[in-house]
């Protein structure tokens, strides 16, 4: 019974450790603000991909940039955010034809138009200090 006692104990001790590291995965995961954060990252890193593989096409760059403008559009809440939630859909409505028309036509300002678009949205959001 010794034994079974230290083995239960030490499953607890793990599963603490386990779950002081959890949230230190992905650093900034335990916040919205650091959600949209890793978001602007993802965007942003997967941009310079495309950009780096052009004229040839990474489409899962391309995917995970789509994805990520998609998720931030949908994350804006349109009552409370009033004009800039407005402005900000328009701006990844925009990001997103601009991707899209990029696949059609190779032209590699599309790309870059929209990564100044998310470097300036990026700046602006880290910029912000977050109240949790």
């Amino acid at each position: 019974t010794n034994i079974m006692w230290r083995n239960i104990m030490n499953m607890g001790y793990n599963i603490q450790e386990y779950k002081k590291t959890e949230n230190e995965y992905v650093k900034g995961i335990e916040t919205s603000h650091g959600r949209i954060s890793l978001v602007f990252d993802v965007i942003l890193e997967n941009i310079e991909k495309l950009k780096k593989n052009h004229p040839k096409t990474d489409f899962i760059s391309f995917g995970k940039v789509l994805n990520g403008i998609t998720i931030l559009a949908k994350s804006l809440d349109m009552e409370k955010g009033g004009e800039l939630s407005e402005q900000l859909l328009e701006l990844y409505d925009y990001s997103s034809r601009q991707m899209k028309s990029y696949l059609e036509d190779k032209k590699i300002k599309r790309i870059e138009d929209v990564k100044s678009i998310f470097i300036t949205l990026n700046d602006g959001w880290t910029s912000i200090d977050p109240v949790e």
